[in-house]
């Protein structure tokens, strides 16, 4: 995962140990009308993590101090602890074209 994306930015600062897990504020920075991308670019990186699990256990620890074994761990605190809360039930999919190995599909 590129490393000034907007996953990394909210994983080590709202969403590690150190973090406040402040969904409210994290919606009003996503949403903010003056970058009105940032949401929507949130979400995909967010899906892609989730889906194709790109995140390394030894990059979401440097993120954020917690330590997982394996990335099945990370994608279970990835839906539970911010897509759920975030999202509640919208089901996690992909928007077409959004990954660059598939059709997005």
């Amino acid at each position: 995962m590129k490393e000034t994306s907007m996953l990394n930015h909210f994983l080590k600062t709202a969403f590690s140990v150190e973090g406040s897990s402040d969904y409210e504020s994290v919606k009003r920075v996503l949403n903010h009308p003056n970058f009105p991308n940032r949401e929507k670019e949130f979400k995909e990186e967010l899906v892609n993590a989730i889906l194709k699990q790109p995140i390394s256990t030894e990059e979401f620890e440097k993120l954020t101090d917690i330590d997982f074994e394996t990335q099945d761990e990370i994608r279970e605190y990835l839906l539970t602890e911010i897509w759920q809360p975030l999202y509640g039930d919208e089901p996690v999919k992909a928007v077409k074209g959004s990954f660059k190995d598939d059709d997005g599909s």
